[in-house]
């Protein structure tokens, strides 16, 4: 199971990745668009930088969906297998400290054992 884990977390990173730099080539080619339209007095430099910083803005909306998205999918993915989260296992430490804790508030018999 956990290398079937571990196969899924890569395909996901893996996908995450490419979308990056998808975005990350987009940004170029409108970067370099701009810069053309500048050159040949079509768009002023302040244009071309809204453009820019609007694109910029545009990426990490798009970065922040995709993370989203990744996390959702992961957590739907882990859940339909059966594999424990963090929250899961976060969750029973708290459930055995509690336990622990009731356990250690029970008086000890002359024999040793809690009643």
């Amino acid at each position: 199971m956990a290398d079937e884990r571990t196969d899924v977390a890569g395909l996901v990173e893996r996908a995450f990745l490419m979308g990056l730099g998808v975005m990350e080539m987009t940004r170029e080619r409108v970067t370099s668009m701009t810069n053309d339209l500048v050159e040949r007095g079509k768009m002023s430099e302040s244009e071309a930088k809204k453009v820019a910083d609007r694109i910029g803005e545009m990426a990490t909306e798009q970065q922040e969906s995709a993370r989203k998205t990744v996390d959702k999918e992961s957590d739907r993915f882990l859940r339909a297998t059966g594999v424990a989260t963090k929250e899961d296992v976060e969750g029973l430490r708290a459930e055995v400290a509690e336990l622990k804790a009731l356990i250690a508030q029970r008086p000890v018999t002359d024999e040793g054992s809690t009643p």
